[in-house]
């Protein structure tokens, strides 16, 4: 990015020391990490969305040695004073707030290319950076690792997994209690009912409040609608999800039956084109459109557009879409993510979590490369039961085993197995 002014400079420092006040997990981290420098010599890239929870993550990697390029991934969710203030540290940043699609692509790219001997290590979110590894394999061959954080993701690198044989671990740090627990359930749940709330100022109690998905981010959605007094259907398209939804109390119908009388539309799957044409034509007038998934492919602008007669900006995040047969959608954070959009994404405490187990890995990998095979991987279960023991410790909750101390997971610095 060009040089950033010094009033933005001093926001994005005062929004990083807010967030790391509020995330001891990778403020303790940072402290082992920075003595050991296991991340010495390394290069790495990131496409993680810039907030400031995240750039206290890449203040982390720093500290431990490693130089860092990274893009926030997104259209929306890059705050440009964190920005600007980890480019004046030396990060290598690239991207802005409020990019079209192509240009988020256009600075993945350019983040990946950042270095002349190419990156050492990827941090990734939504797999753009692990594919564009994925084919170009013979060129990179100084890649000792990935770790993937998101659902989406994560499933992509499976299906890559599936048909490459990577020469490095891609370590998905998704399936793990301590991460879609705290953050996909807790934390999105929570944020995305935030923006829903700060975008259009509505009353959420009694309104009809559909949730397409039932995954972890789905039934988080779901679970603090219901707690806010909305009347939560469900819809799934797999039968074990639809019983999980079912027997949590939660009314399931297909979205074309659930559609007709939505107040609110809620998209949480991580796919493109949930609601399409048939769904559109079929919400009564003045239904609320909005998406906490993985892109703003979930709800299809184009049939919306191709309904539109004209459109009206009625609040900052709230695009009024007029149709051609009278009615009125309203569209919110342009089929974003709504909760890093129209509010500020997860709590930093929610994140410390997550990101404290993207950076044990990547720390990890970088003190002991041997620690995970080459493939694709899962993180094991002592780093999950580590992160929740830090976790524990930090909330200052006891439970039955907190006479075993936290923070012992190996390939943090040295050999703790030797």
């Amino acid at each position: 990015m060009s040089d950033p002014d010094e009033d933005l400079v001093q926001r994005g420092r005062a929004a990083l020391a807010l967030a790391r006040s509020q995330m001891p997990l990778l403020d303790g981290i940072q402290r082992e990490a920075a003595e050991s420098r296991p991340l010495a010599g390394h290069r790495l890239v990131g496409c993680v969305h810039l907030t400031k929870e995240t750039g206290v993550l890449v203040q982390l990697l720093v500290a431990s040695g490693a130089e860092v390029a990274w893009t926030g991934g997104d259209e929306v969710s890059t705050q440009d004073e964190v920005a600007a203030a980890l480019a004046v540290e030396g990060v290598r940043v690239f991207g802005r707030r409020g990019m079209t699609t192509a240009e988020v692509g256009e600075a993945a790219a350019e983040a990946f290319g950042a270095f002349s001997d190419g990156p050492t290590m990827i941090l990734d979110n939504g797999a753009h950076l692990i594919e564009m590894a994925a084919a170009s394999l013979d060129r990179h061959p100084q890649l000792r690792g990935a770790t993937e954080k998101t659902s989406e993701g994560s499933r992509r690198v499976r299906e890559l997994g599936a048909t490459i044989d990577f020469p490095f671990p891609v370590v998905s740090v998704n399936d793990v209690v301590t991460k879609w627990e705290v953050d996909n359930t807790y934390g999105t749940g929570q944020s995305t009912l935030d923006g829903i709330l700060r975008a259009t100022g509505m009353f959420l109690a009694g309104k009809r409040f559909v949730v397409c998905g039932f995954g972890h981010v789905g039934r988080g959605v779901a679970l603090r609608a219901r707690g806010m007094g909305a009347r939560v259907v469900v819809v799934c398209r797999s039968a074990k999800t639809a019983v999980r939804a079912r027997l949590a109390g939660f009314e399931v119908l297909p979205l074309e039956s659930a559609a007709r009388t939505a107040d609110i539309v809620c998209t949480a799957t991580g796919r493109p084109d949930v609601v399409t044409a048939e769904h559109l034509d079929l919400l009564p007038s003045g239904a609320v459109l909005c998406n906490t998934g993985h892109s703003t492919a979930e709800i299809n602008l184009a049939d919306l557009q191709a309904r539109t007669v004209s459109t009206e900006q009625v609040r900052p995040h709230v695009r009024r879409h007029r149709l051609d047969d009278g009615r009125y959608l309203d569209l919110l954070s342009g089929g974003g993510l709504v909760n890093l959009d129209a509010a500020e994404g997860n709590p930093s405490e929610v994140m410390d979590v997550t990101f404290a187990n993207q950076a044990l890995v990547t720390l990890g990998l970088g003190g002991r490369p041997d620690r995970y095979a080459a493939g694709v991987q899962d993180v094991d279960a002592a780093q999950d039961e580590d992160v929740a023991r830090r976790k524990l410790a930090a909330m200052g909750v006891r439970f039955d085993g907190s006479d075993q101390p936290a923070g012992t997971t190996r390939g943090v610095g040295e050999d703790k197995s030797a």
